[in-house]
C-alpha cells in the first residue's frame, strides 16, 4: 500500500517536471514509475481474482448467505427521493413526486388537446386516401 502511495507521488513529480522541461530523461523515468504502478496494480488484480476464486469454490455449493446473495441479484435502484418540480423548488415528499410525474406524463401524451388529431383518426385518414388512389 504504501508503495503504491509513493508510486503516485513520484508519478504526479515526475509529470510536473516532464511539463516544465521536457527532457527525455524525465520522460522515461514517468514511463518507468507508470509500468512499476501498471506491474503493481495488476499484480494486486490477480491476487483479488485468485481470492474471489477461491472464496465462490469454497462457499458456493453451500446453504448460506453467499449463495442467498449471489441467488438473489442485484435489486434495482428506483427510488426517487426527491424531484425537481415545475415551479423550479426541488421536492422530497412523495405526494409531490407522485403528482409531477403525474403531469409531466399527461402532458407529454395528451394527444386531445386543442387542435391536434388522434392516432387513430389520422391512421384512418391515411388509409382512406391510399384506398382512393389505388
Amino acid at each position: 500500500m504504501q508503495e503504491m502511495a509513493d508510486l503516485y507521488g513520484t508519478i504526479s513529480k515526475l509529470e510536473l517536471q516532464h511539463k516544465q522541461n521536457q527532457l527525455a530523461s524525465v520522460r522515461q523515468d514517468l514511463i518507468d514509475a507508470r509500468r512499476r504502478l501498471k506491474d503493481l496494480l495488476t499484480k494486486r488484480y490477480y491476487r483479488s481474482l485468485q481470492h474471489s476464486k477461491n472464496f465462490f469454490y469454497i462457499h458456493a455449493n453451500k446453504g448460506g448467505k453467499y449463495l442467498a446473495r449471489v441467488l438473489k441479484g442485484d435489486t434495482p435502484r428506483t427510488r426517487i427521493h426527491k424531484i425537481r418540480l415545475q415551479t423550479g423548488t426541488v421536492s422530497q415528499f412523495p405526494e409531490d413526486i407522485a403528482n409531477e410525474f403525474q403531469r409531466y406524463y399527461y402532458a407529454l401524451y395528451n394527444l386531445h388537446g386543442p387542435g391536434n388529431m388522434t392516432v387513430g383518426s389520422h391512421a384512418s385518414t391515411l388509409i382512406q386516401e391510399y384506398l382512393q388512389d389505388n
